[in-house]
């Protein structure tokens, strides 16, 4: 590996009904777009992002797939930070709870935390 810094991991999940998923991501991927793709799979369906530009889902045994297109918005609405940021302003002025709050950000820090302390550890993790 090339960099000092530990930026690629994969975490396979198991949820309580037995189903598993995987998660892997790598920093140093390529330049082709998209630089950020996602992809579930699921019982005859596939749903897939590319970037934050496109969804494209697959429904049951039909061929074809539904393309959602936002290539065209500004890329702080397409992102969200538009929204994030009235509902933040909103969430003050109304004294309302805002739709992330700051023990949503320690538990975000403390998962990712979990996977460095796993890969140093060479040891599974339960969180």
């Amino acid at each position: 590996h090339e960099y000092p810094e530990l930026d690629d991991f994969s975490v396979v999940f198991r949820f309580r009904n037995g189903f598993h998923c995987t998660f892997a991501s790598s920093a140093d991927a390529s330049w082709h777009f998209p630089f950020e793709r996602m992809e579930v799979f699921c019982a005859h369906r596939t749903i897939m992002t590319e970037e934050m530009e496109f969804v494209r889902d697959s429904r049951g045994m039909d061929a074809n797939f539904e393309t959602y297109s936002w290539h065209q918005m500004d890329r702080d609405a397409r992102w969200g930070y538009v929204q994030e940021d009235r509902a933040f302003i909103d969430s003050i002025l109304h004294g309302s709870k805002p739709l992330v709050t700051a023990d949503d950000g320690f538990e975000a820090v403390r998962l990712v935390e979990s996977v460095y302390e796993s890969i140093i550890a060479d040891n599974r993790i339960r969180f």
